[in-house]
């Protein structure tokens, strides 16, 4: 069992790298994510540089520990949802709109992200190694809202449905982070109407002759996934 001094030390480092990472956050909205330096977060923070690069190596260290915390909460949240109800579509909205709300204090930060961190050899980009872990926990938990659920699909497509959805999510997340509308009603309207035309087409994949749109299916997921990098970027990429 850990002593009172080892716990007390504990408690203060967390306090530390908690209010490092959020004078990181004030820094990227007021200056960018681009032109915040670890300089001026660890100012913010009242800390020194290289206390503030004990906790976080870099900015995008910083970053990724959102996307942690977002999926960590995300996974509680989908686990009660999947035990409350077995209907896919509530499943799959209730876990993006969570998503989304979940990160909406961050939404400014994210139109920066989204155009500096597109490319598969940034580290923050979805597609990049730097971003495996997260990737694959992220399309695990879109197959935990699918498995057991009342979605009806062909069994050749099952497998690679987690992937393709989280494609989507993807791109609800993009369309998200430019959606001027007030409170970003657009985009759950896009996610709504988007799943009321993919529930139904899902169940069509079960028909006989439905063979060669699943197999084109199947080719569209091996050449969107041919973007992911799951080993690490050679040095000196960018």
């Amino acid at each position: 069992m850990p002593s009172a001094e080892a716990t007390q030390k504990t408690a203060k480092a967390q306090k530390t790298r908690e209010t490092i990472l959020k004078a990181a956050l004030e820094q990227f909205r007021e200056k960018g994510y681009g032109r915040a330096t670890m300089r001026d977060i660890a100012k913010q923070a009242g800390v020194s540089v290289g206390n503030a690069y004990y906790y976080f190596q870099s900015k995008e260290e910083m970053i990724l520990e959102v996307f942690v915390r977002s999926q960590r909460d995300a996974e509680i949240r989908n686990q009660e949802t999947c035990r409350q109800t077995r209907s896919f579509k509530t499943r799959f909205l209730d876990l993006q709109f969570h998503r989304l709300d979940l990160l909406s204090g961050h939404r400014e930060l994210f139109v920066v992200l989204t155009q500096a961190g597109i490319h598969p050899d940034h580290p923050l980009s979805p597609f990049s190694a730097e971003m495996a872990s997260l990737r694959n926990d992220a399309t695990a938990l879109i197959g935990e809202a699918v498995e057991g659920s009342d979605l009806r699909v062909s069994s050749s497509l099952r497998p690679y449905l987690p992937r393709l959805l989280w494609l989507f999510h993807l791109a609800i997340i993009l369309f998200w982070s430019l959606d001027g509308s007030r409170e970003q009603k657009n985009t759950r309207r896009l996610v709504e109407l988007s799943l009321n035309l993919m529930v139904p087409l899902f169940g069509l994949t079960l028909l006989p002759l439905a063979g060669m749109f699943n197999r084109m299916v199947i080719e569209l997921h091996d050449l969107l996934s041919s973007m992911i990098r799951e080993k690490p970027s050679p040095t000196g990429s960018s």
